[in-house]
């Protein structure tokens, strides 16, 4: 599976912290890290993907490694000169980016969702001083299968 990691960001972000948080996935992950930064002419946000190549989650350790991938993303943000908002998927992104264009705090159907701000409507799965990280698991499902 490709885990994508989409950072949303009203400027680009600098080479630099792309190096820094590479070096973060690095050492957290064997697999292969692919960096794609975008920015679409309709989309307000720069956005710059961190996928994890042929990465397989099980069932019985979904949580720890949900956890360790919160704490990468933690260290990350602050890295960064700038507020990023965070999107982890199966393999794309796009759908989950148009709908967080068009109302920022619709991301409730995100596998993944991690951000320095509060949703009101939603529960976080991980709060702390930095983010606060939305999990679930009813539409994405990072490859495991959940009977």
């Amino acid at each position: 599976m490709r885990l994508v990691n989409t950072y949303l960001s009203e400027q680009e972000l600098k080479k630099q912290e792309i190096e820094v948080i590479c070096n973060l996935f690095m050492k957290q992950y064997t697999e292969e890290i692919e960096v794609n930064s975008y920015k679409y002419d309709d989309r307000k946000s720069y956005e710059t993907d961190f996928d994890l190549i042929e990465i397989e989650f099980q069932k019985d350790n979904i949580y720890k490694e949900i956890d360790k991938l919160i704490k990468v993303h933690e260290k990350a943000i602050l890295s960064i000169d700038q507020n990023v908002e965070i999107i982890v998927a199966n393999d794309d992104t796009d759908v989950e980016i148009q709908l967080f264009e068009n109302d920022c705090n619709n991301v409730s159907g995100f596998g993944l969702f991690i951000t320095k701000r509060f949703i009101q409507e939603l529960e976080p799965y991980y709060i702390s001083d930095i983010c606060n990280a939305y999990l679930n698991f009813e539409n994405v499902s990072f490859g495991v299968v959940f009977e």
